[in-house]
């Protein structure tokens, strides 16, 4: 058996290296599919790009590499960084052969090791269900997982908690009787919200989301610092706009996601489905389905790209996606889901990372990224150290 791990960890080593002739890799695929556990490797990559015995070699390579390291089965946490690919490939070829554990996958019990705590608190949990909702009044309410309790109606809505998001029903009020509530995501905090109109939108964590109790304006606007998902409900001559500081997204009905935190440099907006409009400084354009808006708040021009849609909703799906993310913009996700500080000791260099985090997982597990990266960090209280 240790003969045959071997044999096959070379093979795959190979392959990714381009060395591989047709042969070997057809060995290599019928390997996969002698056992369940291989199956599955093998269905993921099946799924994700057809069949590929038959295809050009060379492309599929690509697609198989990136497939094999960004599988979530038996894997927990994937960091891609270009320079350790084969050998993370090989380890994950490995636990499907011989499903052993890999050292550098413990599970979510574990903690920090000893020689990186240094002084910190217990491993951070991950962020949750929890917001806080500002009525109109001033009144705030506390919203997780663990209470029910209930909540003044707004005007002539209804506001109804059920399951762990809120429900705004909207009843019949005059002009001047709209008001506005606010809700509030801290940092380690998510929350769904459907408005008066119907449109459902997920706040992540460090965000806000100001709102009036109903629309009846002839249009639907409202406010959001952080990052949201809209599902807009669809209204006839009543268009929804979201308003982020020196921005606005038009719509009538889609779906699509925001990132406008005040400590990224970049304003983002995603299209999912349907059409957009954003209009920045004396800037505008309107998206398709599968592009992205992004501007500066300096007022500069808006950049229009095509985009992963997967990749900047992820967070709403339960995991952190990376492609091609420099260190900085990694630690600014943890720190607002993990509600922690990061501190940089000397010069990060170009630091680039692929792969899916689960955000269900304590704060050791997702730092794996860093220990797969060789990257030296340390913890003290709830800061961590990156050393460079």
């Amino acid at each position: 058996m240790p003969q045959e791990k071997e044999h096959y960890q070379q093979l795959l080593q190979r392959f990714l290296a381009n060395n591989c002739t047709p042969a070997e890799t057809e060995e290599l695929l019928n390997f996969l599919q002698q056992d369940a556990s291989n199956r599955l490797l093998l269905e993921e990559m099946n799924t994700s790009f057809g069949s590929p015995v038959q295809e050009d070699h060379g492309p599929w390579r690509d697609r198989v590499r990136q497939q094999l390291l960004l599988a979530t089965q038996p894997v927990k946490v994937i960091p891609l960084y270009k320079k350790w690919l084969p050998k993370v490939a090989a380890a994950v070829l490995l636990l499907a052969v011989a499903t052993l554990g890999w050292q550098y996958y413990r599970s979510a019990e574990n903690v920090i090791p000893a020689d990186k705590l240094a002084g910190s608190k217990p491993d951070p949990l991950p962020g949750g269900n929890k917001a806080m909702l500002t009525l109109a009044n001033g009144t705030t309410v506390m919203l997780d997982s663990a209470t029910n309790d209930a909540i003044p109606s707004q005007g002539a809505t209804k506001v109804i908690r059920i399951n762990g998001q809120l429900k705004y029903e909207a009843g019949q009020a005059a002009d001047d009787a709209v008001v506005y509530n606010t809700l509030s995501t801290p940092r380690g905090g998510q929350y769904k919200i459907e408005l008066p109109d119907g449109t459902l939108v997920w706040l992540n964590a460090a965000s806000s989301l100001r709102f009036p109790t109903t629309f009846n304006k002839g249009e639907r606007t409202v406010v959001l610092n952080g990052e949201g998902y809209f599902e807009v409900a669809h209204k006839n001559n009543m268009p929804f706009k979201v308003q982020l500081g020196s921005g606005v997204v038009e719509v009538l009905g889609t779906r699509f996601n925001v990132m406008s935190y005040p400590n990224e440099t970049i304003v983002r907006t995603t299209l999912l489905q349907g059409a957009v409009k954003v209009t920045h400084s004396a800037h505008s354009a309107r998206l398709v389905p599968g592009q992205q808006a992004s501007w500066a708040d300096d007022g500069s021009n808006i950049t229009v790209s095509q985009t992963d849609a997967d990749e900047a909703v992820s967070w709403k799906e339960g995991y952190f996606q990376f492609n091609k993310a420099p260190l900085a913009d990694v630690m600014r996700q943890l720190e607002r889901w993990y509600n922690v500080e990061v501190r940089y000791e000397g010069s990060t260099g170009k630091r680039e990372f692929w792969g899916k985090i689960p955000r269900n997982v304590r704060l050791s597990e997702a730092l794996k990224i860093l220990e797969l990266s060789n990257i030296p960090y340390s913890m003290k209280g709830d800061t961590i150290i990156i050393h460079q």
